[in-house]
């Protein structure tokens, strides 16, 4: 009877178990679930055809235009986050977790390991190993953000394993560590483009 229980017991919790729900943050038509952070600024980012494309144009003989970042509506506490990247040559981005960490984007490939090459976080962590692709290319990344700790896998190839992050890096929106906030990418400095999205929020 004990045995029957036991077994009754465990295939009862097994159904009940519910692994946490994937979120697509893009809905790869338009910027519906996101916005600017600051709405005074101008907007150089766009969505068709499944690709969210940021061009912060600047005219020569023009005054600098000033370009906002995008942020998601919703905010979140630790999170695995699924992405694709394209970044053209010499451009600059930024993918920043919960508002405050930033993963760095930009052009590196070629470039000796550095705190501020693609994968990194922004002027903390060096990649512990190059992985990049040559610019243009799409790039998947993986990034993790669990306990204060991040984990980056950039095109297949473990760059940050499970590293503390002490405190926010620069251009955060938040200073609170332990509060939640949102995904945003950066969007003042150049051209870049992002597809396929997926946050998981990581339950405890």
């Amino acid at each position: 009877m004990e045995l029957k229980f036991l077994f009754i017991f465990l295939t009862v919790a097994a159904f009940n178990y519910s692994q946490p729900e994937w979120k697509d943050l893009f809905n790869g038509k338009d910027l519906t679930g996101w916005r600017l952070i600051d709405e005074k600024l101008k907007n150089g980012f766009s969505a068709e055809n499944g690709v969210i494309q940021n061009d912060p144009v600047q005219v020569e003989g023009q005054p600098h235009v000033a370009y906002g970042n995008l942020r998601t509506d919703q905010e979140f506490s630790d999170f695995n986050l699924k992405l694709e990247v394209n970044i053209p040559e010499k451009s600059n981005s930024g993918i920043y977790l919960r508002g405050m960490y930033e993963i760095q984007v930009v052009d590196s490939y070629g470039l000796p390991l550095d705190p501020h090459n693609m994968g990194a976080l922004y002027s903390r962590i060096t990649p512990s190993m190059p992985a990049e692709k040559p610019a243009g290319t799409w790039q998947s990344m993986d990034i993790t953000l669990c306990d204060r700790h991040v984990t980056v896998i950039l095109n297949g190839k473990t760059i940050i394993d499970n590293q503390p992050v002490y405190g926010p890096t620069g251009g955060a929106i938040l200073s609170d560590v332990f509060a939640k906030g949102p995904v945003y990418l950066q969007g003042d400095h150049g051209r870049v483009m992002y597809r396929n999205i997926v946050l998981t929020p990581i339950e405890k």
